[in-house]
């Protein structure tokens, strides 16, 4: 596969030797993540805040699959103030790439990490007193986001509850609050009555610690479709995670953003190709399979994220022309049909998305292939599967 001025990082860290390198390297399938893509969207969303509004960029599941560590870099360049994660390797893969600005760990972690939390100066998630107390227990210096959940009956106390974890976090030399934060509900049939209500509770929240004395320095509630919605939910940070990589899981927004999709191309290789005949015995029953044609091999299967009941008739791009994907998918392997692309040869690279020539396969494309939806289509992308960054 040609790279030109392409780099790829990830997954191969700089302590594996150079062999092993290689091999990582000359794998038969790879994501290209566009970075410049994700410095726009930062950009765009810049754009519509106070300058006092921090962004704490959210990358959960490894940067919805592009690579926490070398997005967080970018990112950070752009001038992001933090970042939020839900799972402890991405906290470490964001400070292995040099990243020294906040981690906010979501809940996830457990105190038994605690001496990792602490080395690598994270600040964990607290919803009640006894998980304040089970922090204090194993770590040092505590470093803590109060919670809250305003009516998605997820992680975080109760409205009623904050202000005696407030105070607690308060009464402890050892705590340091950092901040407050809670997510708008996602339940099925939320309305926009309900999220101006759930705004509201964290207004009243806000007041009532104030006039204690233990508001945080950080109010923070807006993720994705909330910072493009409510431009009041805005407060002290925000921490959208989907919009970084392109999506805006809105159609309403009151903010209008120009967002670029973050996966611009998922690759292949043929690993093999062949003319099917007589020899091999009858033709299996397969969506468009016959006598005669010709079959490729890619090296790609359900184990790298392509759905094992993918739709027959799939497309790819081989050689700047459409071809079409013959079901089943198995663990390694996927085959085509070559027939009317004569000039394929193995090793040749196929596109399940992206652009070759004049020929492009969309993400719509692939996401109605695939029987989901874009979001679904980054949560597809494997962390074992290489990533060339453009």
């Amino acid at each position: 596969m040609q790279f030109g001025d392409q780099i790829l990082i990830d997954p191969t860290p700089s302590d594996v030797p150079g062999l092993y390198r290689e091999a990582l390297i000359s794998r038969a399938s790879w994501y290209e993540i566009d970075l410049g893509a994700m410095r726009h969207n930062y950009r765009q969303l810049r754009a519509h805040l106070a300058p006092a509004v921090k962004i704490f960029a959210c990358l959960k599941r490894n940067a919805y699959g592009c690579g926490a560590g070398p997005v967080a870099r970018a990112l950070a360049a752009e001038g992001a103030d933090g970042f939020a994660v839900a799972a402890l390797p991405d906290a470490i893969a964001i400070r292995r790439a040099g990243v020294e600005t906040p981690i906010l760990l979501y809940p996830g972690p457990l105190p038994a990490s605690a001496e990792t939390i602490e080395a690598l100066h994270l600040t964990v998630t607290v919803s009640s007193i006894d998980e304040l107390k089970q922090w204090r227990a194993v770590m040092g210096a505590t470093r803590i986001f109060v919670k809250v959940d305003l009516g998605f009956h997820r992680a975080g106390a109760t409205p009623k509850a904050v202000g005696e974890i407030l105070a607690a976090a308060h009464a402890y030399d050892d705590v340091e609050i950092h901040g407050l934060y809670a997510h708008l509900s996602e339940l099925p049939a939320s309305s926009p009555a309900q999220e101006s209500d759930q705004i509201s509770r964290l207004e009243r929240i806000l007041q009532e610690a104030d006039a204690s004395g233990t508001r945080p320095p950080v109010a923070m509630m807006a993720s994705t479709a909330g910072v493009l919605r409510w431009p009041a939910m805005d407060f002290d940070a925000v921490d959208p995670g989907a919009l970084f990589v392109g999506l805006s899981e809105t159609d309403q927004g009151v903010r209008s953003v120009m967002l670029r999709p973050a996966l611009k191309a998922i690759c292949a290789s043929l690993v093999s190709i062949k003319q099917v005949d007589a020899s091999l015995g009858p033709a299996p029953d397969l969506p468009g399979f016959r006598q005669g044609m010709t079959i490729g091999v890619l090296g790609m299967g359900w184990g790298d994220g392509i759905p094992r009941h993918l739709a027959a008739g799939t497309p790819a791009l081989v050689r700047g022309q459409r071809a079409r994907l013959i079901p089943p998918v198995h663990l390694e392997h996927l085959r085509i049909d070559l027939t009317e692309i004569p000039d394929a040869r193995f090793g040749d690279q196929v596109l399940l998305l992206g652009r070759q020539g004049d020929k492009a396969i969309t993400h719509d494309e692939v996401a109605a292939c695939w029987d989901t939806d874009l979001i679904g289509l980054y949560a597809q992308l494997r962390d074992h599967v290489p990533r060339v960054y453009v």
